[in-house]
């Protein structure tokens, strides 16, 4: 983006006045008070608005006093060769902005095309170099100077440095390596003597080392015992569970696998058979005669109950798979359900701290009690700390200072709330914790459980979920149940839930005696015809379950039915045998390892007999160890030995709040730094390779290497002599500051492409270093357009770069 042309309505002493610029570079020459700096102050208020009338603000306006007019245009050339089109002129806040992009109209919003994310104290810090801010390189010390250096490509990293700096000035006033006087020094000191001074005590009473050396080895035989009282008990846990399961064991042992058949009958072949059958039962039963056996009372009675119910009946009769699939369902529900109890366990067995009790914590509950989480929540103050660190670079005195004393106000305020809430925090100010059943644990144990605790959640919901479905179930059935009665297909004696079987006895005698009765209702003169029919049914049932019998390879109907009978059986005993299996787990190769229950309950009675010959044991040296320890302090117990206690606990105390001090200053500041190393990292590189060949330029090749090491800068002249910064003449110091500052200004190019304002910023350099500057403008000028005024007519440069402006007006 090269700015072509400054059209400028009214703005100092410019009023009516147009000036095209180089897209390379462009000098302009003029005397004193000819308008060279309203020029460049014109194209900063262009792009980034008027200063306010407020405060010393209003004296950076550059209001006309010969025209009503304020504002102007800035034209500019992008790399695409269209062109863009800034107009500002007087108006609330910093003035009316309109943009134009190849002369139609745009939003304001894409001024950033232009500007990218560049503020006008960005620019000014970056792209203006006048010379305010080089003669301020001579004013500095040492340090100052250093850090100005190193902060060139880091936004705000002067402001850190210094508070680094001032971090590790305060942490070695707390400890420092071989000093003497720090506190934190001196408190190791006093532990050392506090230390010996004990010893002297202790070493002063045989007895009291002779009961501590008895006590001591009670300790590890108690810790030894302990430990084995631990492991006996997990065994115990695990036989009594393997006991519980014993019972199901002896079933699934009992129940051998089923051998194989291929062939299965199908559902199909099944109920065609059984229809077949009963039909045939029927056609055979009924007489051939004339004479057709009449009635008795029950059956006609069932006859009339049929003919007022039949269309409750027949749907009965249909719907019946319908009931056999609820009760399939619910033996299936009831299967799963087992099979969640059996996990539900598991979980209990593997997680001893798990109770009924627990429930899951939510989100903002995990929150409360982990305060690494807690802290995250209160980085408002951060946040501003961050904002103010930007404003204090981006901005120029006084605003960078009350922006640097915020962002460490802030910091400080941060840090202070994340240590109160860590301090403040005590499991037991949490009701929820008991109210959802973790009042005996701790908060690393709390976090741990909760997927278990979660899981547990699942299982009872998966249960809950079943046992319902069971429960529907169930209600379903009894509706069936009801209805069945109040027809009196079923009668009220019978107890049992196989519905389907009693439905299908009833209609198949139904069956007969409607058969019955149509023979009874029928002319004698078609009693014939019925029995030719019947007998041709009866070769057509016969022909069908030959049929399906014959598809089996099967010698009679007697054999197909044993063979169905067997399948049924069989099918039942695998659906146990994978019951037991999935209820018994991983149990079910220990509990093979047993020959018999009795061989497992007498090493259950082994181990509780362990178990309690362990806790006795434990019990006891439990209370040898209170008596040694109460004789030890009967031994030691004088004003002067706990004294020395005394002194070394409150030492303690002291050591640690003066350490926890040093480290969170060391830290800091060693965090700053690796911080600003980081974010200047990707670009440094680069950035420094320019540099170097910058600086090499403006100082006749004397100095070829710039090094950033530890962070200190230092500069290599071409005999490979090493020069710290302050060692540099103060002409030579402003050389390196000019070439890292142009270096940065390139080496962000590929985000900004504004022009370079250098407003006289070299009036002090003699003529050998001037020319090197301008050889240097036209070298950065290749990629960046450059902006040049001066009051001095340079002579080496072409004229159609030069622009004079006449003198004042």
């Amino acid at each position: 983006m090269k700015l072509v042309k400054a059209k400028i309505y009214g703005f100092g002493k410019w009023v009516d006045q147009e000036f095209d610029f180089q897209q390379d570079y462009q000098v302009i020459f003029g005397s004193n008070e000819a308008g060279k700096t309203t020029l460049l102050n014109f194209i900063k208020s262009i792009l980034f608005g008027f200063a306010s009338a407020r405060g010393d603000n209003k004296y950076l306006q550059y209001k006309p006093k010969t025209s009503s007019q304020y504002g102007g245009e800035l034209v500019f050339k992008a790399d695409d060769n269209s062109s863009w089109t800034i107009r500002r002129v007087d108006g609330k806040g910093d003035g009316e902005l309109t943009l134009f992009h190849d002369e139609q109209q745009v939003p304001e919003s894409m001024l950033k095309e232009i500007i990218g994310s560049f503020t006008k104290d960005d620019f000014e810090h970056t792209h203006v170099f006048d010379d305010k801010n080089i003669f301020s390189i001579y004013g500095l010390d040492e340090n100052q100077l250093e850090t100005e250096i190193m902060s060139v490509g880091a936004v705000g990293s002067k402001e850190w440095l210094a508070t680094a700096d001032q971090m590790t000035i305060s942490a070695e006033n707390i400890y420092k390596r071989r000093g003497q006087k720090q506190p934190l020094i001196a408190k190791l000191k006093e532990r050392d003597d506090l230390i010996e001074e004990k010893a002297e005590f202790e070493n002063q009473q045989v007895a009291y080392q002779k009961v501590k050396d008895q006590s001591k080895q009670t300790q590890i035989e108690f810790d030894s015992n302990a430990e084995l009282l631990k492991q006996v008990s997990e065994r115990e846990n695990f036989l009594r569970n393997l006991d519980k399961k014993w019972e199901r064991f002896e079933e699934l042992e009992k129940n051998k696998q089923p051998i194989g058949n291929n062939v299965q009958i199908s559902n199909e072949d099944w109920e065609k058979f059984l229809t077949d059958n009963q039909e045939l039962s029927t056609l055979q039963e009924t007489t051939t005669t004339n004479r057709v056996a009449q009635l008795n009372n029950v059956e006609k009675q069932m006859l009339i109950n049929y003919r007022a119910n039949q269309k409750r009946m027949d749907y009965i009769r249909n719907q019946k798979f319908e009931l056999q699939n609820l009760q399939f369902h619910r033996d299936d529900m009831k299967s799963k359900l087992l099979k969640v109890d059996t996990q539900v366990d598991q979980l209990f067995q593997n997680n001893p701290q798990l109770s009924e009790d627990m429930r899951p914590l939510s989100s903002e509950e995990l929150d409360q009690i982990n305060p690494q989480q807690h802290v995250k929540t209160n980085s408002l103050p951060l946040l501003i700390c961050g904002i103010a660190i930007i404003l204090a670079v981006v901005t120029g005195n006084p605003l960078k200072v009350i922006f640097a004393i915020l962002a460490i106000g802030c910091g400080g305020w941060y840090f202070y709330q994340s240590h109160n809430l860590k301090s403040t925090q005590n499991m037991v100010n949490y009701d929820f914790l008991k109210q959802k059943g973790y009042q005996s644990l701790n908060r690393e144990s709390i976090v741990n459980i909760q997927s278990t605790v979660i899981q547990l959640a699942n299982y009872r919901s998966t249960q809950t979920s079943l046992s319902d479905g069971i429960k529907a179930i169930e209600v379903d059935l009894n509706k069936w149940h009801d209805i069945l009665l109040e027809l009196n297909i079923l009668d009220k004696s019978y107890k049992n839930d196989n519905y389907n079987e009693q439905i299908e006895k009833y209609f198949t005698r139904l069956d007969q005696i409607k058969a019955r009765a149509d023979l009874n209702e029928q002319n004698q003169s078609e009693t014939q015809e019925i029995t030719d029919n019947r007998n041709q049914r009866l070769q057509e049932i016969n022909a069908e379950i030959s049929q399906i019998v014959d598809k089996y390879q099967l010698v009679s109907v007697e054999r197909f039915v044993q063979m169905h009978t067997a399948q049924v059986k069989n099918q039942k005993v695998i659906n146990q045998i994978k019951q037991d299996k999935a209820f018994l787990g991983d149990d079910l190769k220990r509990l093979q390892q047993y020959s018999n229950h009795d061989e497992l309950i007498k090493e259950l009675q082994q181990v509780v007999m362990r178990k309690e010959a362990l806790t006795d044991k434990n019990n006891e040296l439990s209370r040898q160890i209170g008596s040694l320890k109460e004789q030890m302090q009967q031994v030691l117990d004088n004003t002067q030995y706990q004294r020395v206690v005394d002194q070394l606990a409150q030492n303690k105390v002291d050591i640690i709040e003066n350490y926890d001090e040093w480290l969170s200053k060391t830290l800091a500041s060693k965090w700053i730094r690796e911080m600003l190393n980081i974010a200047t990292e990707n670009r440094y590189p680069k950035m420094m390779q320019k540099a170097t060949q910058y600086f090499a330029l403006l100082t006749n090749n004397n100095y070829v290497k710039i090094d950033f090491h530890d962070n200190d800068i230092a500069v290599f002249s071409q005999s490979k002599n090493r020069f710290d910064v302050h060692e540099l003449s103060q002409a030579t110091t402003v050389q390196l500051y000019i070439s890292l500052r142009l270096a940065f200004v390139t080496e962000i190019a590929d985000l900004i492409k504004l022009p370079i304002l250098i407003d006289d910023a070299f009036v002090d350099f003699d003529i050998s270093r001037t020319e090197n500057v301008f050889e240097l403008i036209q070298k950065i000028a290749k990629d960046n357009q450059v902006i040049y005024v001066t009051a001095n007519e340079p002579s080496s440069l072409p004229q159609d770069h030069i622009l004079k402006l006449k003198g004042e007006a």
